[in-house]
């Protein structure tokens, strides 16, 4: 027999959104009602002062939590977490299209562009070159190492094989 707990657990470490016990179920092939009470013992258990996260209930499902305390000495661990949602879209098109120019970019994403790049350079994620009357994006080995790719080249390869996936699901609104 499966550790239930273990898996459950395993699952809601895993998960970049609230689940609920349905697809909990789904997941791991089990029933809701055992998904909901294995998630209660859960919760109980992580409550406990010697624990650094929690599991939160919301009307949309469970998620896995660090506890606020301990926020601010795991907070650069986690990938991706401390790139808002517009650094993230100019760090795509330079990543798949380099070279591509800033003006490029302002065209899909406006003005706030140019504090985008201001602070991915300052990060080192990606590095400007003039050209002509605007700049030419580029990613840089650091970018590499923050995604984990060999090299910053490789990023179109990862975005290709995610689309293909997608493609093959059923989703080709990649």
């Amino acid at each position: 027999m499966r550790n239930r707990k273990a898996m459950i657990e395993a699952t809601l470490f895993m998960a970049t959104k609230n689940l609920t016990a349905e697809e909990i179920a789904k997941i791991l092939k089990i029933q809701p009602e055992e998904v909901k009470q294995v998630v209660n013992e859960m919760k109980k258990e992580l409550e406990s002062e010697d624990r650094g996260i929690y599991l939160l209930e919301t009307n949309t499902g469970y998620r896995l939590f660090v506890k606020p305390e301990y926020i601010k000495y795991v907070k650069n661990l986690a990938s991706y977490q401390d790139l808002s949602r517009g650094l993230l879209r100019v760090l795509a098109l330079v990543a798949y299209k380099q070279p591509i120019t800033q003006s490029e970019i302002v065209k899909v994403i406006g003005n706030r562009t140019y504090e985008y790049v201001k602070e991915l350079e300052k990060r080192g994620l990606i590095t400007t070159v003039k050209s002509g009357r605007t700049k030419a994006l580029v990613a840089t080995k650091e970018f590499a190492e923050y995604f984990g790719i060999q090299n910053p080249e490789d990023a179109k390869k990862l975005f290709e094989s995610l689309k293909g996936e997608n493609i093959e699901k059923g989703n080709d609104s990649a």
